[in-house]
């Protein structure tokens, strides 16, 4: 799959998984997690503070993407775990919450012939598209054991 869809690719897209037009800007200031950890069947909420810095009222849909920071195997470089759209007014403010369930950071092992999340660290990234996600927050998944 190098190279392929959004999740492997590493060169510059000319339009980039999740890209979107709008007639105004966004600033994203912070993202938080709710928990530093999560066992594999939690759920954690992401918090992303979204900015209207434009003229106009307009939706944003803002997308949160995981990175397994030292996988067992191969894994994507990216993968969308969630999303959300919200309209923010000209000069707003919002914090943008959105549910991730740590079963989203699955893949597939071909030993067991079954999904699994592998304990370890995970780059959190919330962003408007898989190439533009500029806060990042790291979330351990631990045993379930």
């Amino acid at each position: 799959m190098a190279n392929r869809t959004y999740r492997y690719f590493t060169g510059k897209p000319l339009f980039a998984f999740g890209h979107g037009l709008s007639y105004t800007t966004f600033d994203y200031q912070k993202l938080t997690l709710s928990s530093p950890t999560a066992k594999p069947d939690e759920t954690i909420t992401a918090a992303i503070t979204v900015r209207n810095s434009g003229k106009r009222d307009s939706d944003e849909v803002v997308q949160l993407y995981a990175t397994a920071i030292k996988p067992p195997v191969s894994m994507p470089l990216r993968q969308l775990i969630g999303f959300k759209r919200e309209m923010i007014k000209a000069g707003e403010t919002k914090t943008v919450e959105i549910a991730v369930p740590a079963k989203l950071l699955r893949r597939w092992d071909d030993v067991e012939k079954r999904y699994v999340v592998d304990p370890g660290a995970y780059r959190i990234a919330a962003g408007p598209a898989s190439d533009q996600a500029p806060l990042t927050a790291e979330l351990v998944v631990v045993s379930a054991k």
